[in-house]
């Protein structure tokens, strides 16, 4: 061994170099561990502590090899090195196999950070959202009670706003459920529609408020086919049989899923507007007939006048010719009836000269007609109730005129019953509407709609032959129209107190009253 001394320094080298491999071994190891402290969780400091483990057993079992077999063989123990040699080739052999696989398995590690860093990236996007979700949940929460307390007012102010237009509103507002019956209303619906109470009207069906089945039909079948009606005038029947006027917009209500809900409407009472411009009608009608009457009436009271002068001068020169003296008078007669109904004409047309005016008591004028009519009334069992308002106001106009007006109005009345029936006066003052009214009722056969249609039209009248001449509405509308008023046919009536007193006609006569009067 001395004579190879020579190759000292390669062994010291070898020797050196075992060591110096332990030493940074074990460095690394040092460094790997405490990075694994720092970061416990991190799978690349745990790879490099574990290779670095790899590492130290390699270098401690290859350089304590190289070391210990140096010593021996130096001190000349080589049969000792020659037993122990295995074992330090095996170790130096499992050492290294495992930094082999550890480093094959470095590409494995580093797919595994990557998709760890990346879910770890997702995880911290995840968070921050949560975070942010967290705080936005935090401050609703914060702010969660003042929310729903300004939504809460909100929805008191909304149905504040629509409960006051729903109370308030003067025309009809109701909703109906699938089965189109009335579920809700308001007071002003209640009360157009003729009921006491609200609940008279809940749950019963919209039909049943419909004067006409075929408007209903058509009603119905337009609302299904478009979903809404707009403007759609239908006559109503009230609890006590009287009919009002009104204009429906409706529309249909339906759930989410599309099935039907029910409907909701407006309703507007146009039962007074219909009623004056009927009156409207009639008064454009009565003075366009009433110039066409003044010109014909004037054209034939004068030839009527002289064929009524040359007949009564006949009759004195026939006095001896008994057959052509009848035949005379007959002539005579009829030129008379002729003259009548031209004198109606002309007070038909108003181009009479007028009288003079005055302040009338209108309870006054009715007993005055009363007096010369009552005999006539009681010979065929008709008698006459009154109800006449006292203290009632008087009124600006010719009195004559207006007792032809009651008088041509009671004859009606007593035509109407015929024999055996009641005649109701009735007279009161609307201080509201500043009128005086004159109700004159009957118990007869009523008037048909289609009379009621024609019968202030001149020469129209259901009387027989030579029974009336169907001038006397017409001109005691005309009379009353000249006196600021209008009359009004209601059969049956539309209040209940008449119904109740028997009648089955009313004719209503509006008079404004004379402080009205004074101040227009």
């Amino acid at each position: 061994m001395i004579d190879r001394l020579p190759l000292f320094p390669v062994y010291f080298v070898d020797f050196v170099g075992a060591l110096m491999m332990v030493v940074f071994s074990l460095i690394a190891f040092y460094y790997a561990y405490r990075l694994t402290r720092l970061q416990p969780k991190s799978v690349l400091w745990t790879y490099m502590f574990w290779f670095s483990m790899a590492l130290v057993a390699l270098a401690v079992s290859r350089g304590v090899g190289h070391a210990v077999r140096f010593v021996l063989l130096y001190f000349n123990y080589s049969h000792i090195w020659r037993l122990i040699a295995p074992y330090s080739g095996g170790l130096n052999t499992i050492s290294f196999t495992s930094v082999a696989v550890l480093t094959f398995y470095y590409s494995n590690v580093r797919e595994v950070i990557e998709r760890v860093r990346d879910d770890a990236q997702v995880l911290y996007k995840t968070n921050e959202r949560l975070q942010k979700a967290q705080q936005a949940l935090k401050e609703l929460n914060q702010n969660l009670e003042r929310i729903v307390e300004e939504r809460t007012m909100e929805l008191r102010q909304s149905e504040k706003k629509f409960r006051g237009l729903f109370e308030g509103s003067k025309d009809i507002i109701f909703f109906c459920n699938e089965d189109q019956e009335v579920e809700d209303i308001n007071p002003s619906g209640v009360e157009i529609l003729g009921f006491e109470r609200k609940e008279d009207i809940i749950g019963r069906s919209f039909e049943e408020l419909f004067a006409d089945p075929e408007e209903w039909e058509r009603f119905t079948v337009t609302l299904c086919r478009k979903g809404h009606i707009q403007d759609f005038e239908a006559k109503l029947k009230r609890p006590d049989g009287s009919i009002i006027y009104v204009i429906l917009t409706i529309s249909v209500l339906k759930a989410e899923d599309g099935t039907l809900r029910g409907c909701e409407g407006i309703g507007k009472d146009i039962t007074r507007l219909k009623q004056v411009m009927e009156t409207l009608i009639q008064s454009e009608k009565m003075a366009s007939v009433g110039q066409l009457a003044a010109g014909v009436a004037h054209e034939i009271n004068t030839p009527l006048g002289i064929i009524l002068g040359y007949t009564q001068l006949l009759e004195e020169d026939c006095q001896d010719n008994e057959e052509a003296y009848e035949s005379l008078k007959i002539v005579e007669k009829q030129t008379k009836v002729c003259k009548r109904i031209v004198a109606d004409l002309l007070k038909f047309s108003r181009h009479t000269p007028e009288s003079s005016t005055s302040d009338v008591d209108i309870n006054e004028c009715i007993r005055e007609v009363m007096a010369v009519m009552e005999h006539s009334l009681n010979m065929d069992h008709i008698y006459v109730t009154k109800d006449l308002q006292d203290g009632l106001p008087k009124i600006r106009g010719n009195r004559e005129k207006l007792r032809q007006v009651i008088m041509n109005l009671i004859n009606n009345a007593h035509h109407a019953i015929e024999k055996e029936g009641i005649i109701g006066l009735w007279t009161e003052h609307d201080s509201a509407k500043g009128e005086i009214r004159i109700i004159i009722g009957d118990t007869g056969t009523g008037i048909p709609p289609d009379v009621q249609k024609k019968m202030f039209d001149p020469f129209f009248t259901t009387k027989g032959v030579e029974k009336g001449t169907g001038l006397g509405l017409s001109v005691s509308f005309g009379i009353i129209k000249d006196h600021g008023g209008y009359i009004e046919a209601q059969s049956p009536p539309d209040e209940k107190r008449f119904v109740d007193a028997g009648m089955e006609t009313v004719m209503i006569i509006h008079l404004p009253d004379k402080r009205d009067q004074d101040n227009a």
